[in-house]
């Protein structure tokens, strides 16, 4: 009784699929249809993944977008030093002015005239930024002053004069730590870029490696259904000729046209799928032509060593971006923190300067007597400044601190989320590598029941209905063991990309 309603539902299967495809299947009697498949055109030569995988590298978008991020981020901390870098300054200026009236006619030489200066100077300074916060700045000009007045003992004079001033921070702004925190943010930027293009090649290898695997098992699974279409044919034809004899009937020749109608109409699909393969391969790898076939791939060797959680969680914390780059974003607000508790100070600034200064009847003699100082000036003083109760800096402070809290939080998270992923890679590793053996097994086992289903129907004791179902076992047997390949290839992939070994794997160097 099991056995009649299992042929009624292959039967009721098979005039379905005989009705869907009922434009493309011949009445009985007729030709077989023709496939209209054709064998896709590809290159003979071999393609392999590390080929793809340098070319990705070169050529891919997202590398190259963030490798431009990198360059960027290099120029911010030549910017932040920068802010330390001597500022020179060299100025000269002449000045002439003449009064509008006469002052008295005994003041001025010649008397009567009105009173008439005329200076020039020629200054340069030098500005440096220290590192505890403050500033050094040195002086030193000559200058030539000449006036038509009487009682002017050097006329012309040439002075000259030097001096240094230093303006220090002794609370807000203050110290060392946070004088370097601008360069250290620049410099934690760069890791953080560095670290995205990190991400970014090892998600662009993830990415070609799955589109890699993906398209072999499309071209398998196109040579899976080719094979199908061959077997239905055969099948057909042999129906058609017991039918001849009288052995079977129509309904068997039927069933035998709608399997063929239905392997071809796979066919085209998979054709499909195969050449939609090939484009994300090419678009993984960076391409712009897309004419050109894509070479023979194949399934690599699989790594040796079996999946273990301890040694790739090591290695993910070491050497993935993820967790790197949360903690870099931590030491950022570290010092955004360190920055926000010294404003919070009141400013409390000490300025002291002190100079030279000389008059001569030269320039040569004002350069030569200046440094003994003839002439002298110094100062000192403090200057003392801070909002009434420092509110909006106390608030800035606490708000950098719970920006870090939160990013300690974000990084526990983060460090969590790694956990249940390698552990998950790890699992699928394992797992894959089990349903790999199986599925193999199993085809081989669909293979020799076709392969008695077919004897026994040569000899009249099955049903071709009995050899269509053996066949369809057969088929997802071989399906089912191609997936198992590439699922095992794409956990395997998975892992290391989580473990950042993708990278040794391909032989790529990340200068940093």
């Amino acid at each position: 009784m099991l056995r009649f309603l299992l042929r009624a539902a292959l039967f009721a299967g098979a005039w379905a699929a005989l009705a869907r495809a009922q434009d493309a299947a011949p009445a009985p009697g007729a030709p077989p249809p023709a496939l209209t498949d054709a064998t896709p055109s590809q290159s003979s030569q071999p393609l392999t993944i590390d080929e793809c995988v340098a070319q990705a590298l070169a050529k891919n978008f997202s590398v190259r977008v963030q490798g431009y991020s990198v360059d960027s981020a290099k120029a911010g901390v030549i910017i932040a030093k920068s802010y330390y870098d001597p500022v020179f300054g060299v100025q000269w200026q002449k000045q002439v002015s003449q009064s509008p009236q006469v002052v008295t006619t005994l003041a001025t030489v010649g008397g009567g005239q009105k009173p008439k200066t005329d200076n020039q100077s020629t200054s340069a300074s030098l500005t440096q930024q220290i590192i505890t916060g403050g500033t050094v700045t040195a002086n030193y000009s000559l200058a030539r002053n000449s006036n038509n007045n009487l009682q002017t003992l050097l006329n012309p004079a040439y002075d000259g004069a030097d001096s240094i001033v230093v303006s220090q921070p002794l609370l807000a702004g203050a110290g060392s730590a946070y004088a370097r925190a601008q360069i250290d943010l620049a410099k934690l930027g760069l890791t953080v870029a560095n670290l995205n293009f990190r991400s970014s090649v090892l998600t662009a290898i993830f990415n070609v490696e799955t589109a890699y695997y993906n398209l072999i098992y499309t071209r398998k699974n196109l040579e899976v259904t080719r094979a199908n279409v061959v077997l239905a044919q055969r099948l057909l034809d042999e129906n058609t000729t017991k039918r001849q004899t009288g052995v079977l009937t129509d309904l068997d020749v039927v069933t035998a046209q709608a399997q063929l109608a239905t392997a071809q109409s796979q066919t085209i699909t998979a054709r499909q799928a195969m050449e939609n393969a090939e484009d994300t391969l090419y678009a993984a790898m960076g391409a712009t032509d897309f004419s050109t076939p894509v070479g023979v791939v194949d399934f690599p060797p699989l790594p040796a060593a079996s999946a273990s959680f301890f040694v790739s969680y090591k290695l993910a914390r070491d050497n993935g971006p993820s967790l790197a780059i949360a903690q870099t974003m931590m030491s950022e607000l570290k010092l955004d923190a360190l920055r926000a508790k010294r404003n919070a100070l009141p400013t409390l600034n000490v300025n002291a300067g002190a100079g030279y200064t000389d008059a001569e009847h030269s320039y040569t003699d004002a350069e030569n007597q200046l440094w003994p100082g003839p002439g002298y000036n110094w100062s000192t003083g403090l200057t003392l400044s801070f909002p009434w109760g420092l509110r909006q800096s106390r608030a800035l402070y606490r708000q950098a601190m719970d920006n870090l809290n939160q990013q300690q939080v974000n990084f526990d998270q983060a460090d969590q989320q790694l956990i249940v992923q390698v552990r998950q890679a790890v699992r699928a590793v394992a797992a894959d590598q089990q349903n790999v053996k199986s599925s193999s097994e199993a085809a081989v086992l669909s293979q020799k029941q076709y392969e008695l289903q077919k004897a026994k129907f040569d000899q009249g004791l099955a049903t071709s209905l009995d050899v269509l179902n053996a066949q369809t076992l057969l088929e997802q047997a071989r399906v089912t063991e191609l997936q198992a390949e590439v699922s095992l290839r794409i956990a395997i992939a998975n892992l290391h990309f989580l473990e950042g070994s993708s990278l040794q794997a391909y032989r790529v160097n990340l200068q940093p």
